[in-house]
């Protein structure tokens, strides 16, 4: 294989040369498989156009020397995905030179026909880079009905697809329905004489199923791309460790200037969908979403939220579209982008998408061809569900805050001093001989202890009502109420002296069921973070 330097330097014609020695030899077929990856130095700084012809050229070498297993996903995903008609073209001649018709490709035919119809043109596929001409043309339509007649009785799944081509108005134009019907009899023909039917030969093979999962032991660390920073739809700054560990998170990627409706478009569509299927399963806030795009510089936080919005996008801090500000090169290494550039525009991008684990390592990756919502969601949330890399259990949080307890003590004293104040000099020396406490006798009788102690009360009553929430609720509250006015009553309304002993008792049972309501509300607190 040639240095990368000298490819990414071919011109042209040194291009197709290359590709053709490349084939005539059989022992470096899985060279032209490695030339088709997007990221490869070949494509860089070449425009859209001339990375279709060599791609073409390349599928169409595959069609001369057979497509491996290997290859076949190449070939497919163009049929699923692509719209340029030379490349259809080649991918489907490509898919004839497959050892083994299997049903399966049957519905990746259809597709794209149903792709390709409305842009159908002639296309010349015997020479490199060579216009089509009357007596060499074909066109991406024919080749796919050739295929599905290559197919025979592994397209009896689509024969009806096949036959409403025929449809006056909805069919395809007159010169291709002899096409059709060469396909059509084909289909017909084989299912007659299909023993087996196509139990034998329905699915892709089994090779492929490698592309849809990679499993815990490959899982690479994500320390290299942490610090990389992001710009979302909002304009807020937001780093991928920030974003992405702590959480399950499904990411896809895109950029707004795909002129392809079936990638970048379709994806964002298909991630909206997505976040239906994790809400519908209360999984919202628990699996996270991201829409990366290949495209920085141009994809600023305006156009992202447009993009997203117009598609149905869910945008929010859990869901997001993100622009890398630092760190794509980095990015585009740890996942293997499947991407290339002239400057700072793609010129071709496969479809991807990825499940990143709670470390926010790459756990699965749907690529090339279109992946399914329900699996991706479903592969999530096994993701999820295993225990290694189950997030870290959240910090517990602090028991309620012990409130100071000295307004209420102050506030149940100072209601007790209120209901027995007394109203005199004289009353004051009263109180003290009879309690027996001959060394306070001396204490001057002072009015404005009763104000203080009124003040003290409503302190009392301030915090029982800030409190009960945690201490009972609206009953604590009730109860000193009801003591304060019966103290206070007894103090202004004359006959009502008695119920200073009735206030004194409601303001300590109040007091004491929100002392010990506050007890227990720590107590429970403590044994939850505990459990």
């Amino acid at each position: 294989m040639q240095e990368l330097a000298t490819l990414s330097a071919l011109s042209e014609p040194e291009f197709a040369a290359l590709i053709d020695e490349i084939a005539d030899d059989p022992s470096r077929r899985d060279e032209l498989t490695d030339l088709l990856r997007e990221d490869h130095s070949l494509y860089q700084q070449r425009g859209t156009a001339t990375t279709a012809r060599m791609r073409g050229w390349i599928l169409l070498a595959l069609a001369r020397v057979g497509v491996s297993d290997a290859a076949l996903l190449f070939v497919l995903e163009e049929l699923d995905t692509g719209t340029e008609p030379y490349l259809v073209a080649a991918a489907a001649r490509a898919l004839r030179s497959y050892p083994t018709p299997k049903s399966a490709f049957a519905g990746f035919v259809m597709r794209a026909i149903s792709n390709v119809r409305y842009r159908d043109e002639p296309v010349a596929l015997e020479n490199y880079g060579r216009y089509a001409t009357s007596a060499a043309a074909t066109s991406a339509v024919r080749e796919l009905l050739a295929t599905l007649t290559w197919l025979g009785a592994e397209g009896q799944d689509v024969v009806e697809e096949v036959e409403s081509l025929r449809a006056p108005v909805a069919g395809l134009p007159k010169k291709m329905l002899p096409f059709v019907d060469q396909a059509i009899q084909a289909i017909r023909a084989g299912d007659q004489n299909h023993e087996n039917g196509a139990s034998q030969c329905c699915a892709l093979p089994s090779s492929l199923g490698s592309i849809f999962f990679s499993r815990a032991g490959s899982r690479r660390d994500c320390a290299p791309i942490e610090e990389t920073l992001f710009q979302d739809h909002e304009g807020a700054s937001v780093s991928f460790r920030e974003f992405f560990r702590g959480h399950v998170s499904i990411v896809v990627f895109f950029y707004t200037r795909c002129d392809n409706p079936l990638k970048c478009s379709l994806t964002i569509t298909k991630l909206a969908r997505v976040q239906k299927l994790l809400e519908e399963r209360c999984l919202a806030g628990q699996i996270r979403t991201a829409a990366i795009t290949y495209d920085p510089g141009f994809d600023l936080p305006d156009r992202l939220h447009n993009y997203g919005q117009s598609r149905g996008l869910r945008l929010d801090a859990g869901n997001r579209m993100l622009r890398t500000t630092s760190g794509f090169t980095a990015l585009s290494r740890h996942f293997k982008l499947g991407v290339n550039f002239v400057e700072s525009l793609v010129n071709r991008h496969r479809v991807e998408a990825y499940v990143l684990d709670a470390e926010g390592r790459i756990a699965s990756c749907f690529e090339r061809i279109h992946w399914d919502e329900q699996q991706l969601v479903d592969r999530a949330i096994e993701v999820m569900n295993e225990k290694d890399d189950m997030p870290p259990p959240l910090p517990a949080a602090p028991p309620p805050p012990r409130r100071n307890a000295a307004p209420q003590v102050l506030g149940l004293l100072a209601s007790i001093a209120i209901a027995f104040f007394p109203k005199c000099p004289m009353c004051w020396a009263g109180y003290l001989s009879m309690f027996g406490i001959a060394t306070l006798e001396k204490i001057p009788y002072s009015p404005w202890l009763q104000p203080l102690f009124f003040a003290v009360m409503l302190v009392n009553l301030a915090s029982v009502w800030f409190r009960r929430h945690s201490t009972g609720g609206m009953i604590t509250f009730a109860l000193v109420s009801a003591g304060a006015l019966a103290i206070l009553s007894s103090k202004f309304v004359p006959g009502w002296e008695a119920a200073a002993t009735a206030g004194v008792a409601l303001t300590l049972a109040g007091s004491l069921l929100s002392a010990f309501s506050a007890k227990n509300a720590r107590v429970t607190a403590q044994q939850f973070n505990q459990a």
